[in-house]
């Protein structure tokens, strides 16, 4: 199937299911009647997945779209099948040699860098310059100047990290350069090799579109793994490619049936959220356990919060502190969040009282968020085969696929290209 059929084909499926994208459970905008999304109870879902016991809900969250859903409704059965076909992608890379951790370089990173270190040296070693965006470290661009003798440059918009990078030590001829890309603009030649391991949301996209604009049939490459695709200026983000250039959106059009498509297919930021959460058993920050215990405090803290100020939307709780503050207990949480507001500390008894519904809450919410978190990878995909199919229509030679295992990270979709 070509990367244009692909696209259409994740795009269609993102379109049709965009109501349960948008339908998170206690969300007051998106409930039908008996408190479960409309978006479920219309397609007769809710009862099914309210049935589900605690060790099935693990299992299903778990296994994503590797999930055995057994008697699961025909039409949900259905979708997620459509689900595994839009995620299936093929590998990147062959499995190589592992070397010593560089100091300050874990061994996640250390497996994520000498996997996409192999997918990026071919088009490395042809380029006259390698640009590394958003070097971080710099472990990347010091393991690439490593292993090649072109010319590699690290654009960091942290001066610290940068300064930093300069100081660790490079058997190759590794430069860091200070910029901020999003604010300052990203501009390649002809010859450059553009690399980016998790260029963080809009970052990808400046990526990706700054290298297609290099006129002409001049040579030029990029190597890069997307991650956070929420973060970005704009409060949604629209596709690069163009609706309606192909036989099958002309088709949507006559019909009348194009502008709903388009509207579809802009993902505000929340929603491009949701591609950036994991269920897995061991996560980057903290275990599985850990997460699903801190979105309920979360939640506790949610209820504590609307009591006091009105209506909060979901989210909103934790506005002004660090995603992590919910790992600790609730009563740390509820204090500190109480305090950025300037609001005087609930009582004991009020605590306990919204954590004991927050369990039963949290439980019920994370059975309807199922059909949901199922169709996370499938943004993550379409995301990527946007990109994928932009740069196709620019000349470019492109393939897609995992870079590493998702043991290493769960944002592990790589895209190449070369003109």
């Amino acid at each position: 199937m070509s990367l244009r059929a692909r696209w259409q084909a994740t795009a269609t499926l993102v379109a049709r299911t965009r109501d349960v994208l948008d339908a998170r459970p206690g969300d007051p905008r998106w409930q039908g009647d008996g408190g479960a999304p409309a978006a479920l109870a219309a397609r007769g879902w809710a009862s099914h997945l309210l049935s589900l016991s605690d060790a099935r809900v693990e299992a299903l969250e778990t296994r994503g779209t590797d999930a055995d859903w057994g008697d699961a409704p025909p039409s949900l059965a259905a979708m997620l099948h459509d689900a595994r076909a839009v995620c299936a992608m093929p590998s990147l890379r062959a499995e190589g040699a592992t070397r010593p951790a560089r100091r300050l370089e874990t061994p996640r990173k250390r497996a994520q860098i000498d996997a996409f270190a192999e997918v990026i040296v071919p088009l490395a070693s042809r380029a006259t310059r390698v640009v590394d965006v958003g070097s971080g470290h710099g472990h990347l661009t010091r393991e690439i100047a490593g292993r090649i003798a072109t010319p590699v440059v690290g654009l960091e918009r942290d001066a610290a990290l940068a300064n930093r990078a300069r100081a660790l030590p490079s058997s190759g001829a590794a430069a860091f350069a200070v910029t901020d890309v999003l604010r300052d603009g990203l501009s390649f030649s002809a010859g450059d090799c553009a690399i980016g391991l998790h260029a963080c949301g809009e970052l990808g996209d400046a990526m990706v579109e700054s290298v297609g604009r290099v006129e002409g049939d001049a040579r030029v490459s990029i190597a890069l793994v997307g991650c956070c695709l929420q973060k970005r200026r704009a409060a949604s983000r629209r596709p690069l490619v163009r609706v309606g250039e192909d036989r099958q959106s002309r088709e949507l059009a006559e019909r009348s049936e194009l502008a709903a498509l388009e509207s579809a297919l802009e993902l505000p930021r929340p929603l491009l959220g949701l591609s950036n959460l994991t269920a897995r058993d061991e996560g980057v920050e903290a275990t599985r356990a850990e997460n699903v215990a801190g979105r309920e405090r979360r939640l506790a803290l949610h209820r504590l919060l609307s009591a006091r100020v009105g209506a909060l939307r979901l989210g909103a709780e934790i506005d002004g502190l660090n995603r992590r503050a919910a790992q600790g207990d609730l009563s740390s949480l509820v204090a500190r969040a109480f305090g950025h507001r300037g609001l005087a500390m609930p009582s004991s008894p009020e605590i306990e009282a919204a954590a004991a519904w927050a369990r039963t809450e949290h439980a019920r919410a994370r059975r309807l968020s199922l059909p949901r978190s199922m169709l996370a990878r499938v943004l993550e995909v379409f995301v990527l085969l946007d990109r994928a199919v932009y740069l196709e229509e620019r000349g470019f030679t492109v393939s897609v696929g995992t870079v590493f295992a998702s043991s290493v990270s769960a944002r592990n979709l790589g895209l190449v290209g070369s003109r």
